[in-house]
């Protein structure tokens, strides 16, 4: 019932609105919308706070993830290095030692900066003789129980030095003479040789590499300005990020460091433009709400209101919580709505959107409700009156408490009905549906009906469900897919003879891996056909050699584990002819073919032709060792590699139902 007095319904019901929504009646219009803005504000820029929180997160662990990479390739570089340097020594003519010494071997590592040296059993020195002074020639006690550990052994030891003008480490390794005493080679690596080794992986910014030693002493370091980085032993001036990778001889770890501020500074950055633009969208909001609070809250004219002004706004009032099929037999004459036309229109608006109009007598406790509703219900005809304690308990038990106190509340006035209940049809079928609803008659405190509107929301819940589902599988597989591509990034790096081939055959894999996880993708993880699976995969690791691979074959419907698997193998024979098979030569052309000998069976065949020839009892690598592995473990089919001089042919066969499927029109071939 309307208690405002004729010609203030234009300003009292927005005013009381907003009093009521905020916890202090008392308060004036503008402190009222002021602590409202607050309330959007508050929480905005909270949200976007923790979100930059999380990106700076983000950003250290990305940060420390390099680290460890770097570190990981920085150690099996050295380890490349000493046994390079090992195996020479090794190879060293077993008589004549110090003759040959003095001739080739020593101009040799000389030009790399490495000194050699033969002592006798007794460790006295043999040669060079004369032009070095005393401190290179001394030999602390760690240095000799190194060579006597050689000597005894026979297996080759490393000690640091630090007497000498340049310190770096000493290389023990005992050789046979001719008078058959033991003779002992001695090389005296620079830390200056070692730093050069490690340049290539301090590059992209200001990172240190350092290699330390098992006691953790610093042999060698690099780094790509001065003071970037501390080492592990020295006291942390400044806040580093770090990962230590051990080398698999000697007992060495290689360190890779870089300073955090160099994520700070950025996040630094980001603060200060969140901070601005924070404050401008402050300013923003308070001069808005003090310009809505002039011009329209407290418009003194606003009770000079035109009669269809005051029509409109009482009609949207009645659309808003009051049933628009059917009126209380007590509303009064200026509650109804007085255009038909407009009436109408709203019926319409609400049918639209499957939106169906309640209203319950809290005297009588009945409940009146249209048809959209009882279209939700699907067994009830529109009523004028039917007992509501019948209907709610066609509300699961679950969230039937809930109902009930949503509905205590709204009667109470502390905030109006909104929630979403499944209910429980005839048929046993179980629907979703939302209720929104406020209190529309009062008597004095007294509320004596609840009206509202409530729709069907199954197919949201429904899309809702499989939307999680399907976050939980992608991170599932996005877990999955990292492990793979961390795995490809440190077998790649084994077999890499340097960084530029590995970053080379690395981007070729993870860019073939990428074309089948598109396609898979595409296909919403279902099939993936095997024809576009091999042109993708092709295309993207010989790229202008694409045209000279000839692919043929009957459709086959390839499941998402397989497709993946298979597009791995694919991608590892391209790579394989792109760099020493067929298409690393002009005329060298490849022909990838499948058939079905038998319905239950695929053959799957990659032949190059015009190539280098096929060397069987060769090493294999990290590709044909892949082509083999997830043939057979992964695929469950069996392989076969045989080749001349003429032509190379790679088979893969095995029962259809592992990969996939052949769809019905396909036949056989």
């Amino acid at each position: 019932m309307n208690t405002n007095p004729p010609g203030r319904e234009g300003r009292g019901r927005p005013a009381k609105f907003l009093r009521q929504l905020i916890i202090f009646p008392r308060l004036s219009l503008k402190a009222a919308v002021y602590l409202v803005c607050l309330g959007l504000l508050i929480p905005t820029l909270g949200g976007a706070a923790y979100l930059l929180s999380a990106v700076h997160f983000q950003e250290l662990a990305g940060l420390q993830a390099d680290a460890r990479t770097r570190a990981l390739l920085a150690a099996s570089f050295v380890d490349d290095q000493m046994d390079t340097i090992v195996r020479a020594l090794k190879a060293l003519p077993a008589e004549d030692v110090t003759q040959n010494t003095e001739s080739g071997i020593r101009a040799e590592l000389d030009r790399k900066g490495i000194v050699l040296f033969t002592r006798s059993e007794k460790l006295d020195l043999l040669s060079p003789v004369g032009g070095l002074d005393s401190d290179r020639i001394m030999l602390d006690g760690a240095s000799r129980s190194a060579a006597a550990a050689a000597l005894s052994n026979r297996t080759p030891q490393i000690t640091a030095y630090e007497n000498a003008p340049d310190k770096g480490i000493d290389v023990w390794l005992a050789a046979a003479s001719s008078n058959a005493k033991p003779v002992l080679i001695q090389a005296r690596i620079p830390s200056t040789f070692l730093t050069s080794a490690l340049k290539k992986f301090a590059s992209g910014g200001p990172w240190s590499i350092s290699i330390l030693g098992a006691d953790g002493q610093i042999l060698a370091r690099t780094r790509a300005k001065p003071d970037a980085a501390a080492s592990p032993n020295e006291p942390n001036r400044t806040s580093i990020v770090q990962a230590v990778a051990e080398t698999s001889q000697f007992g060495w770890k290689v360190a890779a460091q870089i300073p955090k501020n160099a994520v700070d500074l950025h996040d630094k950055r980001n603060w200060i433009t969140f901070v601005t633009l924070s404050s401008l969208l402050a300013v923003a909001s308070f001069a808005g709400a003090t310009w809505l609070t002039r011009n329209i809250l407290e418009d003194p004219n606003a009770s000079n209101l035109t009669p269809a002004r005051r029509r409109w706004g009482e009609t949207a009032d009645q659309s808003a919580g009051m049933p628009l099929q059917f009126d209380s037999q007590d509303k009064a004459p200026h509650q109804r709505a007085p255009d038909g036309a407009r009436e109408k229109r709203l019926r319409q608006a609400l049918r639209a959107g499957n939106v169906g109009v309640w209203e319950w007598n809290l005297k009588t406790g009945t409940i009146c409700w249209d048809a959209d509703i009882a279209d939700i219900f699907n067994d009830l005809e529109p009523a004028s009156e039917y007992p509501a304690r019948t209907l709610i308990r066609r509300v699961e038990g679950c969230d039937r408490r809930r109902l009930l106190k949503a509905i205590g509340a709204a009667i109470a006035g502390s905030k109006p009905l909104a929630l979403e209940v499944r209910i429980r049809r005839r048929n046993g079928d179980a629907r979703w549906i939302a209720i929104r609803g406020a209190p529309t008659e009062t008597a004095e405190t007294e509320v004596k009906t609840l009206s509202g509107v409530a729709y069907d929301v199954t197919d949201q819940k429904l899309s809702l469900t499989r939307t999680d589902a399907l976050l939980r599988e992608v991170s599932h597989r996005s877990k999955n897919l990292l492990a793979l591509i961390l795995a490809m990034a440190r077998l790649t790096a084994r077999d890499a003879v340097d960084v530029k081939s590995h970053l080379k055959d690395f981007t070729l894999r993870v860019a073939g891996l990428a074309a089948s996880q598109d396609l898979i993708v595409a296909s919403d993880w279902q099939n993936v056909d095997l024809a576009t699976l091999a042109s993708a995969e092709i295309g993207a690791v010989a790229r202008t050699d694409a045209d000279r691979v000839a692919i043929k074959g009957p459709p086959v419907m390839l499941t998402p584990e397989a497709a993946q698997t298979l597009g791995m193998v694919l991608t590892e024979l391209a790579l394989n002819a792109v760099e020493h098979g067929a298409l690393s030569t002009a005329t060298g052309k490849v022909r990838l073919t499948w058939s079905f000998p038998d319905p239950a069976t695929i053959l799957i065949s990659w032949r190059e032709t015009s190539g280098p020839p096929f060397v069987a009892d060769g090493p294999k690598g990290y590709g044909m060792s892949v082509v083999e592995r997830f043939s057979t473990q992964g695929l469950k089919l069996s392989a076969r590699a045989v080749g001349n001089a003429d032509e190379f042919t790679w088979t893969l066969t095995g029962p259809l139902v592992n990969i996939g499927h052949a769809p019905k029109s396909s036949g056989q071939v």
